[in-house]
Protein backbone atom coordinates (compact mmCIF):
# COMPACT_ATOMS: atom_id res chain seq x y z
CA UNK A 1 0.00 0.00 0.00
CA UNK A 2 1.23 3.58 -1.07
CA UNK A 3 0.52 6.35 1.39
CA UNK A 4 1.67 9.02 -0.81
CA UNK A 5 -0.49 10.46 -3.60
CA UNK A 6 2.41 11.55 -5.41
CA UNK A 7 3.87 7.90 -5.39
CA UNK A 8 0.80 5.71 -6.08
CA UNK A 9 1.23 3.78 -9.26
CA UNK A 10 -1.35 3.65 -12.40
CA UNK A 11 -3.47 0.14 -11.44
CA UNK A 12 -4.13 -2.06 -14.10
CA UNK A 13 -7.47 -0.54 -15.24
CA UNK A 14 -6.03 2.92 -15.15
CA UNK A 15 -3.28 1.33 -17.47
CA UNK A 16 -6.39 0.30 -19.53
CA UNK A 17 -7.70 3.29 -20.07
CA UNK A 18 -4.70 5.00 -21.14
CA UNK A 19 -3.80 2.59 -23.99
CA UNK A 20 -7.19 2.94 -25.33
CA UNK A 21 -6.98 6.49 -25.38
CA UNK A 22 -3.62 6.59 -27.20
CA UNK A 23 -5.02 5.89 -30.25
CA UNK A 24 -6.32 9.20 -30.51
CA UNK A 25 -3.49 10.84 -29.97
CA UNK A 26 -1.34 8.99 -32.30
CA UNK A 27 -1.93 11.20 -35.23
CA UNK A 28 -1.35 14.51 -33.37
CA UNK A 29 2.10 16.61 -33.44
CA UNK A 30 2.58 17.87 -30.36
CA UNK A 31 4.81 20.77 -29.99
CA UNK A 32 5.08 20.21 -25.89
CA UNK A 33 3.93 18.07 -23.42
CA UNK A 34 4.05 18.99 -19.68
CA UNK A 35 3.73 16.17 -17.57
CA UNK A 36 3.16 16.10 -13.69
CA UNK A 37 5.64 14.53 -11.21
CA UNK A 38 3.30 12.24 -9.64
CA UNK A 39 4.38 8.22 -10.77
CA UNK A 40 1.09 7.71 -12.62
CA UNK A 41 1.43 10.99 -14.66
CA UNK A 42 4.59 9.38 -15.62
CA UNK A 43 3.38 6.23 -15.84
CA UNK A 44 0.84 7.54 -18.37
CA UNK A 45 3.33 9.43 -20.27
CA UNK A 46 5.60 6.30 -20.87
CA UNK A 47 2.67 4.38 -21.83
CA UNK A 48 1.85 7.09 -24.56
CA UNK A 49 5.01 7.35 -26.24
CA UNK A 50 5.38 3.80 -26.16
CA UNK A 51 2.30 3.86 -28.10
CA UNK A 52 3.57 6.49 -30.75
CA UNK A 53 2.41 9.91 -28.74
CA UNK A 54 5.10 12.00 -28.99
CA UNK A 55 6.11 15.85 -28.84
CA UNK A 56 9.27 18.02 -29.87
CA UNK A 57 9.39 19.13 -26.33
CA UNK A 58 8.62 17.39 -23.14
CA UNK A 59 9.01 19.05 -19.67
CA UNK A 60 7.97 17.45 -16.22
CA UNK A 61 6.33 20.33 -14.10
CA UNK A 62 5.18 21.06 -10.74
CA UNK A 63 2.26 23.82 -11.96
CA UNK A 64 0.00 20.77 -13.27
CA UNK A 65 -0.04 18.62 -9.61
CA UNK A 66 -3.72 18.02 -7.96
CA UNK A 67 -3.45 20.49 -5.50
CA UNK A 68 -2.12 23.63 -7.27
CA UNK A 69 -4.04 26.76 -8.72
CA UNK A 70 -4.49 26.77 -12.46
CA UNK A 71 -3.00 30.49 -12.46
CA UNK A 72 1.00 29.28 -12.93
CA UNK A 73 -0.25 26.79 -15.45
CA UNK A 74 -1.68 29.47 -17.70
CA UNK A 75 1.32 31.83 -16.99
CA UNK A 76 3.37 29.44 -18.21
CA UNK A 77 1.74 28.78 -21.56
CA UNK A 78 1.30 32.17 -22.61
CA UNK A 79 4.82 32.12 -22.42
CA UNK A 80 5.33 29.60 -24.92
CA UNK A 81 6.19 31.22 -28.15
CA UNK A 82 5.21 30.19 -32.28
CA UNK A 83 2.37 29.58 -33.95
CA UNK A 84 -0.50 26.63 -34.23
CA UNK A 85 0.82 25.23 -30.88
CA UNK A 86 -0.49 21.75 -29.74
CA UNK A 87 0.26 21.14 -26.62
CA UNK A 88 -0.45 18.07 -24.52
CA UNK A 89 -0.56 18.32 -20.78
CA UNK A 90 -0.33 14.73 -18.82
CA UNK A 91 -1.65 16.02 -15.19
CA UNK A 92 -4.58 14.21 -13.07
CA UNK A 93 -8.49 15.13 -13.33
CA UNK A 94 -8.61 17.34 -10.53
CA UNK A 95 -6.52 20.11 -12.11
CA UNK A 96 -7.53 19.40 -15.68
CA UNK A 97 -11.62 19.93 -14.23
CA UNK A 98 -10.16 23.33 -12.76
CA UNK A 99 -7.72 24.15 -16.02
CA UNK A 100 -10.87 23.66 -18.32
CA UNK A 101 -13.40 25.34 -16.52
CA UNK A 102 -11.42 28.32 -16.14
CA UNK A 103 -10.28 28.52 -19.90
CA UNK A 104 -13.56 28.03 -21.18
CA UNK A 105 -15.98 29.37 -18.41
CA UNK A 106 -13.99 31.86 -16.28
CA UNK A 107 -14.12 30.53 -13.07
CA UNK A 108 -12.17 28.33 -11.30
CA UNK A 109 -14.56 25.30 -9.97
CA UNK A 110 -13.79 22.65 -12.00
CA UNK A 111 -15.98 20.47 -13.71
CA UNK A 112 -15.71 16.79 -13.75
CA UNK A 113 -13.24 14.86 -15.77
CA UNK A 114 -13.02 10.95 -15.42
CA UNK A 115 -9.68 9.63 -15.61
CA UNK A 116 -7.71 8.79 -18.53
CA UNK A 117 -9.66 11.32 -20.32
CA UNK A 118 -8.72 13.65 -23.14
CA UNK A 119 -9.78 16.94 -22.64
CA UNK A 120 -9.53 18.88 -26.01
CA UNK A 121 -9.93 22.94 -25.75
CA UNK A 122 -9.17 25.67 -28.91
CA UNK A 123 -7.44 28.96 -27.73
CA UNK A 124 -5.92 32.02 -29.42
CA UNK A 125 -4.77 33.12 -26.13
CA UNK A 126 -4.39 30.91 -22.53
CA UNK A 127 -6.59 33.11 -20.09
CA UNK A 128 -10.17 33.24 -18.83
CA UNK A 129 -13.08 32.67 -20.91
CA UNK A 130 -10.37 32.83 -24.05
CA UNK A 131 -11.00 28.42 -24.67
CA UNK A 132 -13.87 26.98 -26.31
CA UNK A 133 -14.47 23.64 -24.87
CA UNK A 134 -14.00 20.80 -28.30
CA UNK A 135 -14.59 17.69 -26.75
CA UNK A 136 -13.64 15.59 -23.51
CA UNK A 137 -13.40 11.69 -24.22
CA UNK A 138 -13.71 9.03 -21.82
CA UNK A 139 -11.98 5.81 -21.77
CA UNK A 140 -15.06 3.98 -19.78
Amino acid sequence: MVHSDELRPLTEEGQRQVLTNAQFLQDQAFTHVFVSPYLRAQQTWQLLKQNGVSAARESTVQWITPDVPTQPALDTLLDIEGENLNILLVCHQTFAGRLTTHLCDGNTRGRHVDTAAIVSIQTEVFASQCGMLQNILSAY
